[in-house]
């Protein structure tokens, strides 16, 4: 299932908090609060969010990872053990497009590259967040339940190369993400996950 143009929200207090304060609770001076919101806007508008998801039929779980009905066995043992009885294996991806970050990138000021790459990774999540939320909706209709903890490639025991399952299952180059050799994809600011589907 493809989504263009997800209507993500500006998450504020999101962005703030990824920069170490809290806009609700922190005091700070009203002409930096407005540089702020202007500088994240303008990030915000660079965003361009995007995403795509899958189920592919698990076969077995073990105690270290997962087997898909092709026999693509997926590594991740704390995935596994919460997903015991799963039937399939949501894979979903996001990206919110080059243009936030190739402007990050050409900004002098350190501070204001550090509120754009905050404003893009907030995006990000956001937009995951929508695709799943969406995909939960979709799945209930076919009488299937998306459980709402995922994991991603790179974190805890499931491998970061894991990435390459994801780049070829959802043909994330549609999407105008290039997976380099190290496994990180291109733009920056492009998340794959997994969550089971019960």
């Amino acid at each position: 299932m493809d989504y263009s143009g997800l209507a993500v929200p500006f998450p504020e207090k999101e962005i703030f908090l990824r920069l170490g304060g809290n806009i609700f609770k922190n005091r700070m001076d009203e002409q930096f609060l407005c540089r702020f919101r202007k500088s994240a806007m303008r990030a915000f508008e660079l965003c361009r969010p995007r995403g795509r998801w899958q189920i592919f039929p698990v076969s077995s779980v073990t105690g270290c990872g997962m087997i898909l009905s092709d026999g693509t066995f997926i590594p991740g043992g704390d995935f596994a053990g919460r997903n015991g009885d799963i039937s399939f294996l949501w894979c979903a991806a996001v990206t919110v497009g080059k243009e936030v970050t190739e402007a990050r990138d050409s900004l002098e000021m350190v501070s204001e590259r550090a509120i754009y790459d905050a404003v893009a990774g907030e995006c990000a999540d956001a937009a995951m967040d929508m695709v799943q939320s969406l995909a939960a909706g979709e799945l209930r209709r076919r009488n299937l339940f998306l459980a709402e903890r995922r994991f991603s490639p790179g974190y805890g025991d499931m491998p970061l190369d894991l990435q390459r399952f994801c780049f070829s299952s959802l043909h994330l180059e549609e999407l105008n993400i290039i997976l380099n050799d190290k496994f990180f994809m291109i733009p920056e600011k492009s998340v794959t996950a997994f969550a089971g589907v019960r």
